[in-house]
């Protein structure tokens, strides 16, 4: 503890000389404090940061706008190595951060959710650690994209976080996030929902629901019980569901969306049956409705969330 507290101030002491010594606007110096954060940079990506400019938008994954205020932090792939500092969510008029496929470590800090104009957040593919802050009221009103998969999150989803209202994509598939799947009306912006690939348990939320989703992937957890009917009643008929691999029972709904889906969205269901499985149940499901006169066709699985522009 205490030599974690002597490299902070040894980072504040830095940054205070180079404030009197230089004319770096406030966006640099708070770019200047990540790069003093992190533990390694092998590639030397940040190599060009220094405090000798007026302003950061020359540096190496810097975008700025006409007023030399920086709205784009692209770094992916670049093996950084460290935290995410929170003095990335004090940068103003940030709107696209994307540390993606590097070896960032500890916890997604609280104040990242500060930044007012954040439209792309993509910190996918590192190794954090830890639950994932819950935002406040007013934040990440304008956040469009959030990638977060392939870290080792944990703790319950967030509920607030798919209420959103600008929210069209978030993945968080690939961590150890537990608990239920979140339930209740997901934002009409929301289209792309991807927790896949972690320990979500209990039962598939009969209220869940959502005007603009178009797929949801649910696959590869513990979720166990049935499906229930009156999911059908609260999702668009045309929405793509991945189910597969996981703990569910009984006969899949004869309404869509559910009707519509591949067998593969309910494979690895052991006691799972009815179309479009081939295993054919025994039993007449209390969960299975009469399908519609005409229903629609489910479109192909989206394969990844819209990760934004790289500079």
């Amino acid at each position: 503890m205490a030599v974690a507290v002597l490299l902070q101030l040894a980072v504040v002491v830095q940054l205070l000389c180079a404030v009197v010594a230089s004319a770096l606007n406030q966006d640099g110096i708070l770019l200047l404090s990540f790069k003093l954060s992190l533990a390694g940079d092998p590639l030397g990506s940040l190599s060009d940061w220094g405090y000798t400019d007026a302003n950061p938008c020359s540096w190496n994954g810097i975008v700025c706008d006409s007023e030399s205020r920086v709205v784009s932090v692209v770094l992916p792939n670049a093996q950084l190595v460290g935290p995410v500092a929170r003095e990335l969510g004090f940068v103003e008029r940030l709107r696209h951060l994307d540390l993606s496929g590097n070896a960032l470590n500890g916890s997604v800090p609280a104040d990242l959710f500060r930044a007012p104009e954040l439209r792309v957040l993509s910190l996918a593919g590192n190794g954090l650690t830890g639950p994932l802050p819950e935002p406040q009221a007013g934040q990440l009103r304008s956040l469009r994209a959030l990638n977060l998969a392939g870290n080792a999150l944990s703790g319950a989803v967030p509920r607030n976080l798919v209420t959103l209202p600008s929210l069209t994509a978030v993945s968080l598939a690939g961590n150890f996030f537990s608990g239920e799947v979140p339930g209740g009306e997901v934002s009409p912006a929301l289209q792309i929902l991807d927790v896949s690939a972690n320990l979500l348990n209990g039962t598939l939320p009969a209220d869940l629901s959502g005007a603009g989703l178009r797929y949801v992937n649910l696959s590869s957890n513990r979720i166990a019980g049935g499906i229930p009917a009156e999911m059908a009643a609260r999702l668009p008929a045309n929405v793509t569901i991945d189910l597969s691999y996981n703990n569910l029972t009984g006969a899949v709904p004869t309404v869509a969306p559910f009707s519509t889906q591949r067998a593969d969205a309910f494979e690895g269901n052991a006691e799972l049956c009815g179309a479009p499985l081939e295993r054919l149940c025994s039993f007449a499901s209390a969960s299975a409705v009469e399908p519609p006169r005409n229903g629609t066709k489910s479109p192909p699985a989206i394969a990844a969330i819209p990760q934004g522009p790289h500079h």
